[in-house]
């Protein structure tokens, strides 16, 4: 087993990982709301293949609902 970090390592290391996260968050959610945008304005304004379009918004839905269910809690020690 690896030795423990020290204090300021390990300050330095969670501050970069809970940018990095934020960071990825965030452009999932840019990606996933542009499409599920495009799908729900395209179901609107489409005359043919409504159907299509409202299934990429729907599996948008169901990605973000899977990525939130599996999102780890944060434990405070």
């Amino acid at each position: 087993m690896a030795r423990p970090l020290p204090k300021d390592v390990e300050e330095q290391i969670a501050g970069t990982a809970r940018r990095a996260e934020v960071r990825s968050v965030a452009i999932w959610g840019f990606i996933l709301g542009g499409i599920f945008g495009f799908a729900i304005g395209a179901t609107m304004f489409s005359a043919g293949g409504g159907s299509i379009y409202f299934m990429l918004g729907a599996g948008v839905i169901a990605a973000l609902w899977y990525l939130a269910a599996g999102r780890r809690k944060d434990k405070k020690k």
